[in-house]
This record gives structure tokens, C-alpha cells and sequence, in this order.
């Protein structure tokens, strides 16, 4: 059932029927017990004092009150936007039901934030209106307390925004500290194999998902520091390359620099040593040119390979015959030669190839004789039949053109 703005006014008016006491804001807030937990790292029980640094926002429901039911979108909308996980907000779930009563609702309304079952917590913070929004900040003392369908949700989320304004969240939520390890672990398998702007990647990733603030955000830094290092060391390595007249191998290091680091200063620094050198050195010119003669050749032999495997083998064709033509000193030359060669093995696939060689025109000469056809101007249509049959022989064309033949007759 989704929650409607009049569902929510009415349930809004209910709880403001009740009375409640909720713990005073600037108090320290108690911790929190269950006897059952779902949504949690092998349902293994929290605490507040393990999320120290975060704001802890509790939605309180019991099972005698609908409201929990009707609140619950509201507050998975909560956990996905920018105010949850990776702005540091890290949402709990705490009912008196039981895991049969909760598991049903939970699946219904996809809900992926820790819920903690048959617990009386409720108690600790004094409420007695439900369902009811504890948000409790960094330092672990009570920020705001409230009912959370109150404007359609609007007042929460200011509260959960004014909250982490005023005492900005210093440790990133688990899930995303998760993944923040993930990709560290990547980025160092990836400068293991030498593949640094792989590396650099994962570790940009790692950075952003991680909390400012955070000894993690640091760690993150420190893994950037150190394959910025890495390409600093290149630029040196190039600069020696070009002491010794090694243009070829300076041009490599600073083209690997300005690619793995595209966006940082580094890059920056390859990219103006690699244009002073175009200026100053002619082999340099020449060297940058084949690498992008070999650059648009490995393209193209690409996109040839995606289009055989989408059947366009006319087109794949063309792109092959094209590497030949303009990139022919290329080592991808070499490669597209060698699919050319077994393309003309077979008879089938060079069908499909003359077909498309021959499209353009034959079509054009096709709508001509038909037009003379039209207008009993019969020889005019044969003499074009004629000559697509001649010039464009064993493709769909010319099986075309001797049909038409045969019916004017």
C-alpha cells in the first residue's frame, strides 16, 4: 500500500492526539536493543555507540499503530537519497513485532536498512506515539526528535539535512566504506600488473565514495598520492629518454602519463612536454603521427569486428578494406588483412559484400528503370537491366534486373 498525502494527514492528526515525551534535544542517546535483526552484516545486532561520527537517524513503529506500515516508503526514500548512505546517514528500523510479522512488510516495500525486531527501546527514549523519528547526531546526542509523515515528509528531511549541516558526518556509513575497500583492493591489484590508469581509476572511486573527515578518506588519498608518484617517476623516466635522444620511448611514457591521469595536473604537465617536443623535434612529429595512425586503425578494426558479429559483414567490409587503404604500415593492417583473407575463403560472405558494394548504385539505376517502365519506355529499362547484370554480376541486383528482363519480354 503506498502512502498518500491524505493517509498521512490523518495518521498525522492521530499521533498528535497522543501524548509523548521524547528524550530532550542535546541528550545523550540511549543505546539500542533487539532481540532480532534483519538487514545487518550476518543479522548481527548494532549499537549506537559503534556508529560514533555518523547521523544515526531511528524510525520507531510499533505493531498495534498502522502508521509503520504507511511510513516505511518514506523512509526507504530516505536510506536511497542524497541525504542517506553516502552523505553519511545511516538509517535503523527498531518494532516491537516479530521477524513473521516484519519479513513480509520489509520484502513488500524492498527496505535494505537494519530493522531490529521485538524491541522495547521505545521505552529508553520515552515515546509513546508512534510511529516516531529519532535523528541523533555525530557525537551521539539527540538532535530531533518527531513525527516523520509530518508535510509529506518535507520536515524530516530538512532536520535530517540541518542535522548533518550543523555536525557533518566524519565516518562513512559501512555499506559504502564496503565498497571504498573494494576498490583499494583493485586499484592495488592494478599497480601490481603495472596497469596504472586502471589503478588511478579505482582509486578516484574509492575517494569519492568515502566520507571527508574520515581516516578512510585518507587512506584513499594516500593510494592517489602514491600512482601520482608513479607518474611523476614517468615523466622523470621520460626526461631521460629524451636526454638520450630516445624519442620514441619519451613519447610513450608522457602519451601513458597524459592518459592514466587525464584531469589532473600531471597530465597537464605530459601534455605541454609533448607539445614543445612536436615543435622542437621533427621525429617526434612523425612518431606521434603513427601512434595515431595506429590508434585510428585499432578503431576502425573494432568497430569492423562488432559489425561481423551483428551480421553487417558489407559494412565490416568496408571498414577492413579502409585500414588497408589508409593505415597500411600499421601492425593492425597485418590483422585486418588477415580477416580479409578469410572473409574471400568464403563464397557466402563475399555475396553479402558485393551486395553492399553495389547497393548504392544499383539502387539508384533500379528506381530509374522502373520509372521508365511506368511511362512504356521499355528499352530505356532494359538497356539499365542490362548493364546492372554486366557490371555488378552474382549479387541480389542482378538477380533482380534478369527478372524484370524476363517479364518484359
Amino acid at each position: 500500500m503506498k502512502t498518500t498525502i491524505v493517509t498521512i494527514l490523518c495518521l498525522s492528526i492521530l499521533a498528535m492526539n497522543v501524548a509523548y515525551a521524547d528524550k530532550e534535544a542535546g541528550t545523550y542517546a540511549p543505546d539500542i536493543e533487539a532481540k532480532d535483526w534483519m538487514n545487518t552484516e550476518k543479522d548481527e545486532p548494532i549499537s549506537i555507540m559503534e556508529l560514533r561520527g555518523m547521523v544515526v537517524v531511528l524510525f520507531l513503529w510499533v505493531s498495534y499503530h498502522p502508521g509503520g506500515e504507511y511510513m516505511m516508503p518514506l523512509m526507504s526514500q530516505v536510506d536511497n537519497s542524497r541525504f542517506g548512505r553516502q552523505s553519511g546517514v545511516y538509517l535503523i528500523g527498531l518494532t516491537d513485532s516479530d521477524r513473521e510479522r516484519v519479513g513480509e512488510m520489509i520484502e513488500k516495500e524492498k527496505v535494505f536498512f537494519p530493522v531490529g525486531m521485538e524491541s522495547e527501546s521505545f521505552e529508553e527514549y520515552d515515546i509513546s506515539s508512534f510511529p516516531r523519528v529519532v535523528i541523533i547526531d555525530p557525537g551521539g546526542k539527540i538532535a530531533w526528535s518527531g513525527w516523520p509523515g509530518k508535510d509529506g515528509g518535507q520536515k524530516l528531511i530538512e532536520e535530517i539535512s540541518r542535522v548533518a549541516a550543523e555536525t557533518p558526518p566524519t565516518r562513512t556509513h559501512p555499506a559504502e566504506a564496503k565498497l571504498v575497500h573494494q576498490y583499494l583492493k583493485q586499484a592495488r591489484r592494478a599497480l601490481r600488473e603495472d596497469a596504472y590508469r586502471d589503478g588511478f581509476q579505482s582509486a578516484r572511486r574509492a575517494f569519492e565514495h568515502a566520507l571527508t573527515g574520515d581516516a578512510l578518506k585518507t587512506r584513499c588519498q594516500d593510494m592517489l598520492d602514491l600512482i601520482e608518484a608513479l607518474g611523476r617517476a614517468r615523466l622523470a623516466e621520460a626526461e631521460r629518454a629524451l636526454d638520450e635522444k630516445n624519442f620514441e620511448q619519451a613519447v610513450t611514457y608522457l602519451r601513458e602519463v597524459k592518459l592514466v591521469f587525464k584531469g589532473v595536473d600531471i597530465a597537464q604537465t605530459a601534455n605541454r612536454r609533448l607539445k614543445a617536443m612536436k615543435k622542437k623535434y621533427t621525429e617526434v612529429t612523425r612518431i606521434l603521427e603513427e601512434l595515431e595512425d595506429a590508434a585510428h586503425a585499432e578503431n576502425l578494426l573494432a568497430r569492423a569486428m562488432e559489425e561481423l558479429r551483428a551480421r553487417k559483414i558489407g559494412v565490416a567490409y568496408e571498414h577492413l578494406e579502409e585500414i588497408l587503404d589508409e593505415y597500411g604500415s600499421t601492425d593492425t593492417a597485418e590483422k585486418a588483412r588477415t580477416v580479409i583473407d578469410r572473409m574471400k575463403r568464403n563464397d557466402a560472405v563475399m555475396g553479402y559484400v558485393r551486395d553492399h558494394k553495389a547497393a548504392s548504385t544499383c539502387r539508384t539505376l533500379m528506381s530509374q528503370a522502373k520509372a521508365y517502365e511506368r511511362t512504356d519506355r521499355t528499352d530505356k529499362a532494359k538497356q539499365i537491366y542490362h548493364k546492372i547484370i554486366e557490371d555488378h554480376p552474382d549479387t541480389i541486383y542482378a538477380d533482380e534486373a534478369a527478372m524484370r528482363l524476363a517479364q518484359l519480354l
